[in-house]
């Protein structure tokens, strides 16, 4: 459960339901994404989150519920988890903070840098000149690569950094006989 603001500044909360039957399979879905007008206040999250009938149904089977940690949404009287738990007392609902969150404050304390220059560098010598990113992806066919380029990676998109990181990666001994072959930039890695 998440409640983001769009680009127009209006705020959205977000509900995905993960479901796992008696075999262990999952299933996952967006259950709510209802526009909210004004403040965001945990009794106007917990009101859209009671209100849809399909919750409603579903709020016996609940285990968990994930959140970021806003006010809003994880205050013990006025945010939405407080206000669940007095709203339901019978239920024990377990309130868990979002993995990613936790990802960010992990990214956080540890200093990566110096690998994520050589990556960075590595993507760059490869997809910032045009000819040389032209041939990267033919290169990748001829020898039957596992993937068809490298990806581009954001501080912007943060989560885009491990996805750059797994791709180069899988693709490290492919891009090594690339530029060793392909360019005269091998000797800067």
């Amino acid at each position: 459960m998440d409640e983001s603001t769009d680009r127009s500044d209006i705020a959205q909360l977000l509900i995905f339901i993960r479901d796992v039957d008696d075999e262990f399979n999952i299933t996952e879905e967006l259950a709510c994404l209802q526009s909210i007008k004004g403040k965001t206040t945990g009794q106007i999250i917990y009101n859209e989150f009671s209100d849809d009938q399909n919750l409603n149904a579903l709020i016996s089977r609940l285990c968990n519920i994930t959140t970021d940690g806003a006010p809003n949404m994880v205050g013990k009287n006025a945010g939405f988890s407080g206000i669940f738990r007095n709203q339901n007392p019978n239920h024990d609902v377990v309130f868990l903070h979002c993995i990613i969150y936790q990802d960010v404050h992990c990214k956080a304390a540890i200093d990566i840098t110096h690998v994520l220059n050589m990556v960075l560098k590595l993507i760059n010598t490869i997809r910032s000149r045009g000819l040389v990113h032209r041939q990267f992806p033919e290169f990748l066919i001829e020898v039957d690569a596992d993937y068809s380029d490298l990806l581009y990676y954001t501080k912007v998109r943060w989560l885009s950094c491990g996805y750059a990181f797994e791709r180069v990666w899988n693709l490290k001994e492919e891009s090594q006989d690339f530029l060793k072959n392909k360019t005269d930039k091998w000797s800067d890695f």
